[in-house]
């Protein structure tokens, strides 16, 4: 710099000079430059000054870019850059880790500053949309959902499928039919499409489309063999109650018993020894005064199966076949020993038979095999009638005892005899 300092004063200095020795103060020069229309028309010494400027302005660019070096600024550009972009995923990682801990609007907080740059992946999308749906911002995490499929087209069948995810969480059953269709219509059966089916099906209580699923998923062995059996019972009951539903009085009772038995038989083998399945049908059919029916179903379960939560159904439930039930129980002492459960059906069966005295031994046989609350309590009220009310506290005090220990053992359906 400071040879070109004085270089320049150099060149001021023979310029002055060479203007004072060859008399450019008395004639300067005439120059004329012409090209087409244009003209251009200026002293020789105005000339040789603008050629001086030039070259200087020449010279002090060039030392001025050879100085700042243009690279290196480029490079701390890209540094800047690389430091937002660390600063953007800095800001990423700590959001999921506040989504992990619950911290839904934090977490979504500073996922907005990565959706700020070019670099947001569709995780990034998606977990914002995650946190919006959690927040109950429902326009925030549909508007996510659409830019993140506007920016991954390719990816947009899982997008979707996150939509109607969202969509079923807030039981908007009817958006995400729409959602699932479009998505079963233009996509692959992959299997996460079938499981956000298969919520749908079962929260949306479409128990013929479940079924036909639950199917599919058993062939690709996407389900495992508890799930498919509880889901497929599930069916089964649901179907039955919305039959029983539909069916009114009278006339209509027998053909509603006529379908209700189509129904059970086309239920597969290994669904029919259900415990649960069948009281659902047993007490369907009770309900349609088929109580001949019922009670038949529950004894062949019997006969195929013990059971104690079908032994305390037996018991329970009023067949209005007292006599054949009571006698059909004591059969079962002979080959089942010392079952409390029998024992409290038996007691049971007793009372609506009017024999008070052997219902007290049934009863006292179960408390001695194994003390139940149910059992104590309905011999203190059977006591109370035979007017003995000693004995009718003690079993009474006996009772409470069970229950706030918490020793509720038998496996009973919840019912009173009194």
């Amino acid at each position: 710099m400071i040879r070109l300092f004085f270089l320049c004063l150099i060149i001021t200095v023979l310029g002055l000079w060479l203007t004072l020795f060859l008399g450019f103060y008395e004639d300067p020069g005439y120059i004329l430059i012409a090209f087409g229309s244009y003209t251009f028309e200026t002293s020789l010494f105005a000339l040789l000054i603008l050629l001086v400027v030039v070259y200087l302005v020449f010279r002090i660019l060039k030392l001025t870019v050879t100085w700042i070096d243009l690279p290196r600024l480029l490079r701390v550009k890209e540094l800047y850059k690389s430091k937002l972009k660390d600063r953007a995923k800095g800001a990423a990682t700590e959001g999921y880790i506040q989504l992990y801990l619950g911290n839904w609007t934090a977490g979504h907080k500073l996922l907005k500053k990565i959706l700020r740059t070019r670099d947001a992946s569709i995780i990034d999308y998606l977990a914002a949309s995650y946190a919006t749906f959690k927040i109950g911002e429902f326009e925030k995490w549909s508007r996510y959902l659409d830019e993140a499929k506007q920016k991954f087209p390719t990816h947009k069948s899982t997008i979707e499928l996150m939509r109607a995810q969202f969509l079923l969480d807030a039981e908007q059953f009817d958006e995400a039919k729409v959602t699932l269709e479009t998505l079963r219509g233009s996509t692959s059966q992959d299997s996460r499409l079938m499981f956000t089916l298969k919520d749908y099906y079962l929260q949306a209580g479409e128990w013929e489309a479940l079924k036909a699923l639950l199917i599919q998923l058993e062939k690709k062995g996407l389900i495992k063999p508890e799930e498919l059996h509880e889901l497929t019972v599930k069916c089964v009951k649901s179907e039955i109650e919305a039959h029983s539903e539909k069916v009114g009085s009278g006339e209509e009772h027998k053909e509603a018993v006529k379908s209700l038995t189509a129904l059970w038989r086309q239920a597969p083998n290994r669904l029919r020894t259900d415990e649960g399945l069948i009281i659902v049908y047993a007490s369907n059919l009770i309900r349609f005064g088929a109580n001949r029916d019922a009670l038949k179903a529950i004894e062949k379960a019997l006969a195929n199966n013990w059971n104690d939560q079908l032994v305390c159904f037996y018991g329970e439930k009023d067949f209005k076949e007292n006599s054949h039930q009571l006698a059909i129980a004591e059969k079962w002492l002979k080959t089942i020993e010392d079952s409390s459960v029998l024992f409290l059906t038996l007691a049971r069966i007793s009372l609506r038979n009017e024999l008070m005295e052997k219902a007290k031994n049934y009863y006292e046989l179960s408390i001695a095999s194994s003390p139940s609350a149910e059992a104590y309590l309905e011999l203190s009220l059977l006591s109370t009638r035979l007017g003995d009310d000693k004995a009718s506290l003690e079993r009474l005090k006996l009772y409470f005892k069970i229950v706030a220990a918490g020793k509720l053992d038998l496996p009973l359906v919840s019912r009173r005899f009194y």
